[in-house]
């Protein structure tokens, strides 16, 4: 078994703010609920955990905000990922996965693969 911790992404205060309006209009909070510079001390109190108890951590705060335009690219309403903000994720697990001697393709399978699942009989594929 291997325990990974993941960073929280970072916040876009901005687009927060867009969404926000978007759906509450002048009723929208005039303050963030979140802060990027706060994500950023959860994120390095999950980096000091991670060294302290010697175990991976895949620091997404940092990752992604290395990447020009990450604000938009990373985030659909500046706070939840979008589907390259998920790649990013997912590159990032699989590679810390990998250097602790994980790889997917090597790993059995709990379940029959979705490609062998007759969608009209799908109890077939468990016996």
């Amino acid at each position: 078994m291997v325990i990974v911790l993941i960073t929280p992404p970072p916040i876009d205060e901005e687009g927060r703010e867009r969404f926000a309006r978007s759906l509450y209009g002048e009723n929208a909070r005039k303050l963030p609920e979140r802060t990027n510079e706060m994500a950023g001390v959860y994120a390095g109190q999950c980096i000091e955990l991670a060294r302290e108890m010697h175990i991976p951590c895949v620091n997404v705060w940092s990752k992604m905000q290395e990447t020009e335009g990450w604000q938009t690219l990373y985030l659909s309403d500046g706070l939840h990922l979008t589907p390259e903000g998920n790649a990013v994720v997912h590159k990032e697990v699989v590679k810390t996965l990998r250097n602790a001697g994980l790889k997917a393709e090597d790993m059995p399978y709990d379940f029959p693969h979705h490609s062998k699942i007759d969608g009209s009989c799908p109890d077939m594929a468990f016996q």
